[in-house]
């Protein structure tokens, strides 16, 4: 932020202004600021006015240290500018110009009073939030952006349908109950003394039973607990909000699993959320 305006503000205000390195400004106003005559006078002068500073800081809205750096700052550019010969322009109060002497020539400004700031209306304010003209700025970004975003919900739903039925549909299933032969009556058994012993079945081994398994898809604290739970629920995913602590959370799902199916089920949800998903035996 250049600080020439306001020191010329400054100066018209309090009648003189000390810059350090190079010397005091002074104005003399006759009937307003407009028709203030300033002058410059070469000689030592050590450090800003406190008065300076402050009202700086005020106008800024920094602190005192942050503007006194600032001054420092751009009377610094200023000398060493003025130093390779050419004239600089202080805003509001003048033009300085070095000679080959080492002493200033000084050419007051023919607009002595800076301009002011345009005020806003106050109903040109309200009329026209702030938060619409961000809208209006990222409007063009938003649109590019919405292709791949329905894309990304379509398939997070997709899967998350595919999970919810898996989780519905996936029971233990019954082992096949084979039947006894028949006994034949009691005259066949008579009549054929040396009937023939029934075959055994083929063996049948039981399915392994499936069980209940907790997948944790993610910890973290609130509020990401609880907004990230919420928007699983809305697409009708069964999960569940378990505490850990005064801070941490488990986002969890309990499904009905085969054994051998925990593995992909378990990549599946990694896949959607986007985090590692971790398996808890129940």
């Amino acid at each position: 932020m250049k600080l020439s305006p306001l020191l010329a503000q400054y100066l018209l205000n309090h009648k003189e202004l000390s810059l350090p390195g190079l010397g005091t400004f002074y104005a003399e106003t006759y009937g307003g600021p407009e028709n203030a005559t300033v002058k410059f006078e070469q000689k030592p002068v050590e450090q800003f006015d406190n008065s300076v500073i402050a009202y700086i800081s005020e106008e800024t809205g920094k602190m005192k240290v942050l503007a006194t750096s600032d001054l420092q700052s751009q009377l610094e550019d200023a000398i060493r500018f003025l130093n390779t010969g050419k004239p600089y322009l202080f805003a509001g109060i003048g033009t300085l110009l070095k000679k080959a002497d080492g002493t200033y020539d000084f050419v007051p400004n023919t607009q002595t009073e800076p301009p002011k700031k345009k005020e806003v209306p106050f109903t040109e304010r309200n009329t026209v939030p702030q938060a619409y003209i961000e809208e209006k700025r990222s409007g063009s970004n938003s649109r590019s952006k919405r292709p791949a975003i329905m894309i990304i919900v379509l398939v997070v739903v997709a899967i998350g349908a595919t999970v919810w039925f898996y989780s519905k549909t996936a029971r233990p299933k019954e082992a096949p109950v084979t039947g006894t032969a028949e006994t034949g009556s009691a005259v066949d058994t008579a009549a054929h003394k040396n009937t023939a012993q029934p075959a055994a079945g083929p063996t049948v081994v039981p399915a392994a039973a499936s069980g209940m398994v907790t997948y944790i898809l993610e910890t973290t604290r609130e509020p990401r607990a609880s907004k990230r739970y919420n928007q699983l629920k809305k697409i009708d995913w069964p999960v569940e909000l378990e505490k850990i602590d005064s801070l941490h959370y488990n986002i969890l799902m309990k499904l009905q699993t085969l054994p051998a199916d925990t593995a992909r089920v378990r990549d599946s949800l990694t896949i959607i959320s986007g985090r590692k998903v971790t398996i808890r035996n129940n």
